[in-house]
């Protein structure tokens, strides 16, 4: 989640991140996720991540928007 730009202090719904937490230890994919993360390559992970779509709506969730004002 740090990759994606997920802070550890943002609120998430407990029986969501239970969930996402769980999946992690029984995903077949913990060796291309292993070297996605050592490499950085957060947009690699959603590829085959199954908790992808939980952690881009987290990051989603603690993007800030300005608004521009016109010249």
């Amino acid at each position: 989640m740090r990759l994606r730009g997920v802070a550890a202090s943002h609120p998430v719904d407990a029986r969501d991140a239970a969930a996402a937490t769980q999946r992690c230890p029984q995903c077949p994919n913990q060796r291309l996720c292993d070297e996605a993360l050592a490499a950085g390559d957060a947009k690699g992970l959603s590829l085959f991540c199954p908790n992808s779509h939980y952690v881009e709506y987290l990051r989603s969730r603690s993007l800030e928007f300005c608004a521009v004002k016109p010249a």
